[in-house]
């Protein structure tokens, strides 16, 4: 069953990551949100939800696709000749800058155990609403109704 894990400050995540108690994205299929505020439970939209993503193209590459929402979140990738990871991540991090908000303060929670990533996207899209989101993920091929 599809359970989620957070959310989590992001500055609270990264202190904690050598503490083996502290949950942590997996090497599977997952749907993950960035949102300002906090939730119980599941997200909402009463969270003012950013941003929803996953990676539907290589399921088991989900850790590092986080990740790379995190150093782009932060900051990390060239603002010239753009050398970041996830478009997301430069997104967040430009509302952040433009909105005099740290990154750090950002929620972050994801769901595993889903069937479908690409289809557990576009629903969480659909439910939450993400402010910054510039387009609607598409649908799988698979499951398509």
């Amino acid at each position: 069953m599809a359970t989620w894990e957070g959310p989590f400050r992001l500055r609270d995540l990264l202190e904690r990551s050598m503490d083996d108690f502290q949950p942590w994205p997996k090497e599977e299929t997952g749907v993950y949100v960035v949102s300002r505020l906090p939730w119980e439970r599941e997200p909402t939209t009463a969270s003012d939800i950013l941003y929803v993503g996953s990676n539907s193209q290589n399921p088991e590459l989900f850790l590092r696709r986080v990740g790379d929402l995190i150093i782009d979140m932060l900051g990390f990738w060239g603002h010239q000749v753009n050398s970041g990871h996830h478009a997301g991540g430069q997104t967040l991090w430009l509302h952040c800058y433009e909105n005099k908000i740290n990154p750090l303060d950002l929620f972050l929670g994801w769901q595993h155990r889903i069937p479908c990533a690409r289809c557990a996207e576009l629903e969480s899209y659909l439910a939450l609403s993400p402010r910054l989101a510039k387009k609607t993920p598409a649908r799988c091929h698979e499951h398509q109704s």
